[in-house]
């Protein structure tokens, strides 16, 4: 079940490229081999509290189920018989009802908190590792498709997520916290605003081979990547790149479905700082590089076994603003 450094200003406008897992911008003069690295802001931001809309409007919904069906296996459907034996045809990816697990929408207050700038990467959680405090990851080490420094980690378990936190000094956001800084007090679709655009994120394709390449990465991304689709915190890769890991679990009673409890996980009266805390499946926000634009929106969640480990799920840590 689941999901500037510049060394001149005429460097500025040269064309980019990249080498292993960092980002160079080259002299437009070959004569000037001057290479300059572009790395992601390290450390924490500070998140200022406010109250938003969490969840999706049903509005908001049927947007998503648009953007879906402009995927290549978007508009494919397959049989499906309705309790009266009528027989319908609904899209396999696109089914509306996929799009209410995003709950309904109530207004959520946030204190004020601090949100990792980036995914956690891969030399970072390895120095958790090497102090014996993480789980090495389920990827194989030198494969080139994970094991680059700069690249989120992934392929780890929510408790090797909240293990790591720990280590640095923080914890899981919350899944309210997550959204919050994803879509702020404007409400945003998307974490740079609300149209989507496909070269603002590391994401993939309902087709055949989910891997999209047409943004500039087949796999993985360095972290931050990116730039022009931060949040106006400065938050880098809130949509694709690496899923990610957050704090709220939930409990599925097995004689209802996901898509319900998922969907009124959320409540509707006005909360403050809320969390999930009952039950061993966690959540997961923010899409990776193998999902499409749909789940690249701020609303979008899924669900899976806390001790599941996947190749497009990672993390980031946040504190306390205290």
């Amino acid at each position: 079940m689941t999901i500037l450094l510049t060394s001149s200003t005429a460097l500025a406008d040269a064309p980019q490229r990249y080498v292993g897992d960092l980002p160079l911008r080259e002299s437009l003069d070959a004569r000037d081999a001057v290479g300059v690295l572009r790395m992601a802001p390290a450390g924490r931001a500070l998140i200022p509290g406010g109250t938003f809309t969490m969840g999706a409007t049903p509005i908001e919904m049927l947007a998503g189920v648009a953007l879906c069906e402009h995927e290549p296996l978007g508009p494919v459907k397959v049989p499906f018989e309705a309790p009266n034996g009528l027989v319908h045809r609904l899209s396999a990816h696109c089914d509306p009802l996929r799009f209410e697990t995003e709950g309904i929408a109530h207004s959520v207050t946030i204190s004020t908190f601090k949100m990792d700038r980036t995914e956690v990467t891969v030399a970072d959680y390895m120095r958790c590792v090497a102090a014996s405090a993480c789980a090495p990851p389920a990827f194989l080490p030198g494969d080139a498709r994970f094991a680059q420094p700069r690249f989120p980690i992934v392929d780890v378990a929510w408790t090797d997520a909240r293990d790591y936190c720990a280590f640095a000094h923080g914890r899981l956001p919350t899944e309210a916290e997550w959204e919050y800084a994803a879509r702020g007090v404007e409400g945003r679709t998307f974490p740079w605003g609300n149209v989507w655009n496909p070269h603002l994120a590391n994401h993939g394709s309902i087709a055949l081979d989910p891997t999209d390449a047409t943004d500039g990465f087949v796999w993985l991304a360095p972290v931050g990547s990116f730039p022009d689709g931060k949040t106006p915190f400065g938050l880098l890769d809130m949509a694709g790149n690496a899923g990610e890991w957050v704090a709220d679990s939930i409990d599925l009673d097995v004689e209802r479905s996901a898509r319900e409890l998922l969907a009124k996980a959320y409540g509707s009266a006005p909360v403050t700082n809320p969390r999930g805390t009952t039950g061993t499946m966690r959540m997961i926000r923010g899409g990776s590089y193998l999902q499409g634009a749909d789940a690249q929106r701020a609303t979008a969640r899924s669900i899976t076994y806390e001790s599941r480990k996947l190749p497009g799920v990672g993390f980031r840590c946040a504190e306390d603003a205290s």
